[in-house]
């Protein structure tokens, strides 16, 4: 495709000279005229290709197959993962992601996994409920597994912001970030609609909806977000690309079971999928938490990076050359052919996974997704 774009460009160059000599004046600016939509074009097409080529080629040591790539390639055409972002369902059992990075696709070009997936799923939306650098607690006080609770304040009468203190089991002081809305708002508090914001100043701030009688908030409130009616009859899906510093395996796994007991699904408990992390970890350091998540949810735990450090590579006819990427397969750490250069998983990383998933969900949950339902977002 790019030769193709790039043979047009030097046929209007080519053009314009000829023209310009042999023609005259006049017929030279029609011909600019001419040249200059094509070379936007040009331009344009091969930006849009090297968004989602250079995530893994760029890379330069692995080998990834032409098929592959058109695979992808086609089958997204011009979709885009603004599409799935928190908006109106249509029909059937939703699927909602919680997570980081790995799942909003701020460092894979918009080519996120939930938004891959969704190409297997186009009779509903899929929900992104996270946002880069998210970590679980708060992913689960959105979802409410965890809820999250505002410290006494009060609510003024009118619609104007007032400062609030949020907090749960888990963390002290929770500073929601609001990149997504991710099943916040609008959020309620002592029967009072409201949203959650985070001002310039670095605090939290609850605006409530219509205005009313000042309510004083004399004790701890709970803060029910929207995710927590809303998207509890979704499949869950939560994916953390990194497990963040401080927690033990069985802290997280215990805030996952909060989440999965959360949901009130209608077949079953067990539609609720974990995908273990894949940067800044190899086959020893990741033992106990992939042994935990395993034994804690069986079918329903996608081990990430085992997958992406074996069959995955060989599924899709990738070759690894570079001695770094080899060594790093050699020791269980997902290598650069599923890597972009910030670290952060690429497109063929996400593909990968998003396939993976698919075939889970259709071995595990094949009937529960041809249920069609009509609650409300």
């Amino acid at each position: 495709m790019k030769k193709i774009f790039k043979k047009i460009k030097e046929i209007c160059e080519e053009l314009f000279m000829s023209v310009f000599f042999k023609i005259g004046f006049g017929a030279a600016i029609i011909t600019v005229l001419f040249c200059a939509v094509c070379l936007c074009y040009y331009n344009t097409a091969v930006k849009n290709a090297d968004s989602l080529i250079s995530q893994g080629e760029a890379l330069a040591e692995a080998d990834l197959s032409d098929e592959y790539y058109e695979e992808i390639a086609s089958r997204f055409k011009n979709r885009s993962g603004e599409t799935y972002k928190d908006y109106k369902m249509m029909e059937g059992i939703g699927l909602s992601f919680y997570g980081d990075g790995g799942i909003v696709g701020e460092s894979s070009g918009g080519y996120t996994m939930p938004a891959l997936l969704s190409l297997n799923f186009l009779d509903r939306y899929i929900y992104i409920m996270g946002n880069e650098g998210e970590v679980p607690e708060v992913a689960a006080a959105r979802q409410g597994g965890v809820p999250m609770y505002a410290k006494p304040f009060t609510i003024p009468g009118e619609t104007e912001p007032a400062e609030i203190n949020l907090y749960n089991e888990y963390a002290q002081n929770i500073v929601p970030i609001l990149t997504n809305n991710g099943g916040l708002n609008p959020c309620v508090i002592e029967d009072i609609e409201g949203t959650i914001s985070v001002g310039e100043d670095g605090k939290t701030y609850f605006t409530r909806t219509e205005p009313g009688e000042t309510t004083r908030v004399l004790r701890d409130s709970l803060v029910s977000t929207r995710a927590m009616e809303n998207r509890r009859g979704d499949i869950v899906v939560v994916f953390f690309q990194e497990l963040p510093e401080g927690y033990s395996p069985q802290q997280y796994v215990d805030i996952l079971l909060k989440m999965r007991s959360h949901q009130r699904l209608l077949v079953n408990q067990k539609c609720f999928y974990v995908i273990g992390p894949v940067l800044n970890c190899d086959s020893e350091s990741s033992k106990e938490l992939e042994a935990l998540l395993q034994d804690t949810f069986g079918a329903y735990f996608i081990n990430a990076r085992e997958y992406l450090c074996n069959e995955a590579a060989e599924k899709y006819n990738i070759t690894i050359r570079d001695e770094e990427y080899l060594n790093d397969m050699a020791h269980g750490k997902v290598s650069g052919a599923f890597m972009n250069r910030d670290g952060n998983l690429n497109i063929y990383g996400q593909y990968a996974i998003s396939e993976l998933l698919t075939e889970r969900l259709n071995e595990n949950d094949k009937e529960l997704l041809k249920i069609e339902t009509e609650y409300d977002e």
